[in-house]
C-alpha cells in the first residue's frame, strides 16, 4: 500500500494520506515544525505533497526542507508542489499596467489587485494586510477577476467578512493602523503568514534539481503521476474547479 504524505496540509487533507502542518487543525492532522526536518525514517513514503508552503520557508532554509523531502521519499517517489505563480502574476502585471496607461479603468482595478497579490504578503506588518482592506471593500473592484486568481479562499474570506459586518464602501479609507511596534512586527514577521520568496518554472525545477530530484516537469491541476491524485481533491474543487488558481504546480522524481 502506497504511504503518501502532506506536509503544510492546513484545513485540506484526506484519510488516506499522513497530514502535517505546524499546527494541528483536526485530530487527522499531525503538528511538526516543519523548519526543523520531518520526524519520519528515510525512504519511508512513495508520494509527498505541499500546497502553497515553500515560498513560506526563507530561501535559504527552503532547500534544506526540499532536500527532507528527498530524505523521506523512497526511490522513485514523486514530490507534487504547488507555490504562487510569479511567472503568471508579473505576466498579469504587465497586462494591466498597459491597460491602465492607456486609460482603461478595468485595468486600472485589476492592476490594483495584482499589485497587491505580487507584493503585499511579502511586505506586511499584520495579519491579512493591504489584502484583507481590499476584500473589505463593497463593492469590492474587480471582483470576479480576483475571485478567477484567487479562488475559493478569496470567495469564502468575502462571504466571512460579510457575515460579521465588516465590509465598508469601496473607496473608503480603510481604519488607520495603530502606531507600530517593532517587536510586535517582528513577531508577526516570524509567525508563517508571510511570504519569503516566490517561484516561476524555472526557479522551483532549479531548487528541485538542486535538492536531489530528477525530471521537474510543471503540470496542470488536474494532472498528475501520481495514481489517483484528483480524487484526493487536493488541487481541485469537487465541481473539478482549481482550488488554488494562482498557482504553479510541478513534479519532480527522487531517482
Amino acid at each position: 500500500m502506497r504511504r503518501m504524505l502532506n506536509l503544510g496540509c492546513g484545513g485540506r487533507f484526506h484519510p488516506d494520506w499522513v497530514n502535517v502542518d505546524f499546527r494541528a487543525c483536526a485530530p487527522e492532522v499531525m503538528a511538526c515544525d516543519l523548519s526543523r526536518g520531518l520526524p519520519f525514517p528515510d525512504a519511508s513514503f512513495d508520494v509527498a505533497y505541499h500546497s502553497h508552503l515553500l515560498e513560506h520557508f526563507p530561501r535559504a532554509q527552503a532547500g534544506g526542507f526540499l532536500r527532507e523531502c528527498l530524505r523521506v521519499l523512497k526511490p522513485g517517489g514523486v514530490l507534487r508542489c504547488a507555490v504562487p505563480d510569479f511567472e503568471a502574476m508579473a505576466r498579469q502585471y504587465l497586462a494591466q499596467l498597459e491597460g491602465a496607461l492607456a486609460g482603461d479603468e478595468g485595468s486600472r482595478e485589476r492592476y490594483q489587485w495584482i499589485m497587491l497579490e505580487m507584493l503585499d504578503q511579502m511586505v506586511r506588518e499584520r495579519s491579512g494586510g493591504e489584502m484583507l482592506d481590499y476584500w473589505k471593500q463593497d463593492p469590492m473592484p474587480a471582483q470576479e477577476y480576483v475571485f478567477a486568481r484567487v479562488g475559493a479562499e478569496a470567495r469564502q474570506a468575502r462571504a466571512a467578512l460579510r457575515a460579521a459586518g465588516k465590509l465598508r464602501p469601496a473607496g473608503a479609507a480603510a481604519p488607520a493602523p495603530a502606531r507600530p511596534d517593532p517587536a510586535a512586527i517582528g513577531a508577526f514577521r516570524s509567525s508563517g503568514e508571510v511570504h519569503h520568496w516566490l517561484y516561476d518554472r524555472h526557479s522551483l525545477a532549479q531548487a528541485l534539481l538542486a535538492a536531489g530530484f530528477v525530471q521537474p516537469r510543471p503540470c496542470r491541476a488536474d494532472e498528475s503521476a501520481i495514481p489517483g491524485f484528483n480524487a484526493y481533491l487536493l488541487d481541485i474543487e469537487a465541481d473539478g474547479g482549481v482550488r488554488k488558481p494562482d498557482s504553479l504546480f510541478m513534479e519532480a522524481v527522487k531517482p
